[in-house]
């Protein structure tokens, strides 16, 4: 009440924003009448250096009144209302009342229960006057405390009437992060996992826990700050746009984006979690002699949604840091190809910066003058005021009574967002309390605590290592291995014909000349992918004679990468796992130039194995462009049914290109690929190959073959859809004409040899006929 509630009331009055029939009616135990409550309030003003003396607010001091009474008493609430009803009298309406509950969290049940059977809460009428209650956080304990509040909540109130109160949502710069987002097109078309590399934030106080011992020993940090205000940070940071500034709409998207937040296991909450106390805490009055309260903690989420899979997140916070700094940082990737001097690695940063300066600082490079071609880095600047200007938690709050006042709920906390928090801070709430992740302790007024922290939680990273061998360095293999080169993985790498890849060599590929030195070379446990043609070459690497079954290691792993029949997938994943080798399958579409620059991933097999390596698919996918689907041969089975898929799209494409220049109109094929490919409902990749060919080969397309090749995946599709009892007329009929376009080439068979060689580098060029030899 000292810290915020009074002084924001006073802003607001000082503001005109406060009701003209206004009055704060205080309740308590204490054993106060309205002119002592006065005398309080007028201190708090004088303390927080609002006044001087107490005539200049003695109009606002006139709002206040006292009653006393006991939270557990029903009469003392009977009593109030009886006051309230006085009032209601005297100003011949029926008003509207904001019941604002500045306790501690374990009073809550028992006021807001007295509340309703008293009937203080209670409308006049359905279409005259609103009553409301704000609860403060942190909201419950846990998830189960908080899900039984929420349930008490909603048996009395109706979800309008609840206003849950975090006041670094109404911050400037927080209100800031959407309008900067989605009221600008500067940035939000790269807010992705595609461009953003990491997210970090931080909450570093100067002050101690000072004279709030007894609360905070209860709370620590991660509950104090961390699963309320940092969480809602990461909504308002990775959340979709809403489409319109609806309270509704704006809460719905926050809690939307929470619910994705990942719920660690116990072992990933020891991994990811550091936690410690400064020294002289336990000495605060209030504080347990053994408390092992955290006032530092460092912890790493990521969300499990496709816009943000792969970004990691961090969140920090801790008192007694020595120096103010909290901001969000959002760091992008290095571009690449990057016009930048060889082996330097620039990034771009947005920083939202809430104290000790309120502003948004954008990071990037420029050339700097001169004659040499060398980059620095330079800033954009935008502050909104200097921290020493305003004081603190008073704006934030009087925004907030307002909002509440007004009946706005944007900047509240719903219920689903809360339990979605719960959700994720738990698990590492239990690790604590179980000791798995140690208590450290730091000398009070150093941050060196951060880098301390930044040390273990990279120790225990399950995605440092970035070692890998590659068996198949063709056009998917080689291209493979190029991009992940780029992005500072070690390869060791094995081919049967080495002598086409001396490019990826020169990257920094390790090439060996056998599989059995693959092995040799790589340190325990091992990580290989396969990309071989699917069928005999794949047993042979796996269970042939100098084959990996036999080479590999209990705990290795293998990545079956090429496109194997999910049946075969399904039994060699058998053999190998009763030697203690783990086994992943992955089907891999996009073709060589999706590879390179990051191709799309089908993987299947044993969830734990794919998290494991799921640095791995991040690093290889183009953003949001991998999937794990649980059991093995789901990866392969899946990419199966894709090119089944595919065969039937480029044989609608081919079919209706092959009308078009049948046509009596005339028509010129290449517009008509390019305007179908801006906007229409075929707009399509496929299309936009076709209209590479076109470039390349001129519409007529004379020197493609009309034979289309064909492999086993199409064919794979109709057996199991035939299995399945599932009709797959276009997929049959699709794979049927390119067997039967062996005899009878057609220009629908060259559009779709086309596209095979712009996505696959097959070859497509019409093959020399031979000529008959005569007979003498």
């Amino acid at each position: 009440m000292a810290k915020k509630i009074v002084p924001a009331l006073f802003l607001l009055h000082q503001a005109g924003e406060l009701p003209k029939m206004f009055r704060v009616q205080g309740y308590s135990r204490r054993d106060l009448n309205d002119e002592k409550f006065r005398s309080h309030v007028y201190g708090i003003l004088k303390k927080k250096k609002f006044t001087r003396s107490r005539k200049p607010v003695q109009k606002f001091l006139d709002l206040f009144h006292f009653q006393q009474g006991s939270f557990g008493r029903h009469q003392d609430y009977v009593n109030l209302a009886e006051h309230l009803g006085a009032v209601d009298g005297e100003w011949k309406v029926c008003a509207n009342k904001l019941f604002y509950l500045a306790v501690a969290p374990e009073h809550v049940e028992t006021i807001v229960k007295n509340l309703k059977r008293s009937k203080l809460t209670d409308l006049c009428s359905d279409e005259i006057g609103w009553s409301r209650v704000i609860v403060e956080k942190p909201f419950g304990e846990n998830l189960k405390s908080a899900g039984k509040l929420d349930e008490l909540l909603a048996s009395l109130f109706k979800e309008e009437q609840i206003y849950r109160i975090d006041h670094y949502l109404a911050k400037e710069m927080l209100q800031n992060i959407l309008t900067f987002r989605f009221g600008n097109n500067l940035f939000e078309a790269n807010w992705n996992n595609k461009y953003i590399e990491s997210i970090d934030m931080k909450l570093w106080e100067s002050i101690g826990v000072e004279d709030r011992g007894v609360f905070y020993d209860k709370v620590g940090a991660l509950r104090d700050v961390g699963q309320n205000h940092m969480l809602q940070m990461i909504a308002l940071i990775t959340m979709n746009n809403p489409a319109s500034q609806d309270p509704t709409q704006i809460r719905k998207a926050r809690s939307r984006i929470l619910q994705t937040l990942h719920r660690p296991t116990q072992r990933e909450a020891k991994d990811m979690s550091f936690r410690a106390q400064y020294t002289g805490y336990k000495g605060i009055k209030g504080v347990k002699r053994g408390s092992k309260a955290s006032t530092y903690f460092k912890l790493q989420t990521f969300l499990e949604h496709p816009r943000w899979r792969g970004v990691p997140i961090t969140i920090e916070s801790g008192k007694r840091m020595g120096r103010v700094r909290k901001e969000i940082e959002v760091l992008f990737k290095h571009p690449t190809p990057c016009l930048c001097p060889p082996g330097k690695h620039f990034q771009n940063r947005v920083i939202f910066s809430i104290q000790p300066n309120t502003g948004i600082r954008v990071e990037f490079w420029s050339k700097r003058p001169g004659f040499k071609p060398q980059l620095e880095k330079r800033r954009l600047k935008y502050f909104l005021y200097k921290e020493e200007n305003k004081t603190q938690y008073v704006q934030e709050y009087a925004k907030l009574l307002l909002d509440c006042i007004n009946g706005d709920q944007t900047l509240f906390v719903s219920t689903h967002e809360i339990r979605a928090m719960w959700r994720m801070i738990d698990p590492f709430m239990e690790a604590w309390k179980k000791d798995l992740v140690p208590l450290e302790s730091y000398k009070p007024n150093r941050y060196s605590i951060s880098t301390q922290a930044d040390k273990v939680l990279a120790a225990h990273q399950p995605h440092g290592d970035k070692r890998i061998g590659i068996i198949g360095l063709g056009r998917m293999g080689a291209n493979l291995a190029r991009n992940l080169l780029a992005q500072g993985w070690d390869i060791v790498g094995y081919d049967r014909t080495p002598d086409d890849i001396p490019d990826v060599v020169e990257r920094g590929l390790r090439l060996t000349k056998s599989i059995p030195e693959l092995i040799e070379k790589m340190p325990k446990p091992r990580l290989i992918w396969l990309m071989v043609p699917a069928g005999k070459p794949v047993d042979d690497v796996l269970f042939g004679k100098g084959g990996l079954v036999g080479l590999l290691s209990k705990g290795d792993t293998i990545i079956d990468g090429g496109n194997s029949f999910y049946k075969n997938t399904l039994k060699r994943a058998r053999k190998v796992k009763q030697r203690g080798i783990n086994f992943l399958d992955c089907g891999v579409s996009g073709g060589p130039s999706g590879a390179r620059r990051g191709a799309c991933l089908m993987v299947g097999g044993d969830k734990k194995i794919f998290l494991k390596h799921e640095k791995l698919f991040q690093d290889m996918a183009i953003a949001q462009g991998y999937q794990f689907f649980e059991g093995y041969g789901a990866g392969h089975f899946v990419k199966m049914v894709h090119n089944g898929i595919e065969y039937g799209m480029m044989q609608a494409i081919g079919e209706g290109f092959h009308v078009l220049k049948k046509s009596k109109f005339n028509l010129d094929l290449k517009r008509a690929s390019n305007v179908y490919n801006h906007g229409s409902v075929i707009e399509s990749r496929l299309v936009g190959w076709l209209i590479d060919a076109y470039r390349k080969y001129g519409v007529s397309l004379e020197k493609v073959d009309g034979r289309v090749s064909h492999t086993g995946e199409g064919e794979w599709t109709i057996k199991a859809a035939k299995e399945l009892r599932v009709p797959v007329k276009v997929i049959e009929d699709s794979f049927r004409f390119r067997v039967q376009s062996g005899k009878n080439p057609t220009y629908t068979g060259q559009v779709v040899s086309a596209l095979r060689g712009e996505f696959g580098r097959h070859p497509v060029l019409k093959r020399p006929v031979k000529k008959e030899r005569k007979k003498k």
